[in-house]
């Protein structure tokens, strides 16, 4: 069974995002010990799409589906923009980046996931939480 949300891209629908989480994890009866961890990386995925693919114009969609399978939650993330080359991101944690109010949100999607991956050039994230041990 898979869900979906679609949002505009205005930064105060993360609110939406969240009770959308909310609802999958009563649907799916999953252990809210794993809330935070995958709200946070989701946040982080939605706000890039929001800011970043598609440039704050709340005329165009974020859209989020999400799926549960053998003990995982499946993401799919995409915007409407034009993607990014994914393959030169800069270390965050580097000493030259450190100060930089900006270029966290993949690193940070990428440690709480286990499984990250762009699409469609990079306009669509696809992302896995394990959520059984």
């Amino acid at each position: 069974m898979e869900f979906e949300l679609s949002i505009s891209s205005q930064l105060n629908n993360i609110n939406i995002v969240r009770s959308f989480l909310d609802e999958i994890f009563l649907k799916f009866c999953l252990d809210k010990k794993y809330f935070n961890r995958i709200f946070l990386g989701l946040s982080e995925a939605v706000c890039n799409c929001i800011v970043h693919g598609n440039a704050l114009d709340i005329d165009k969609k974020v859209v989020i589906k999400v799926s549960y399978s053998s003990g995982s939650l499946f993401f799919e993330i995409k915007d409407e923009g034009n993607g990014f080359c994914f393959a030169n991101l800069s270390d965050p944690t580097s000493v030259d980046n450190l100060k930089k109010e900006n270029g966290r949100g993949i690193f940070l999607i990428r440690q709480t996931a286990d499984d990250v991956k762009f699409d469609e050039g990079g306009s669509k994230v696809l992302i896995r939480y394990k959520l059984a041990e």
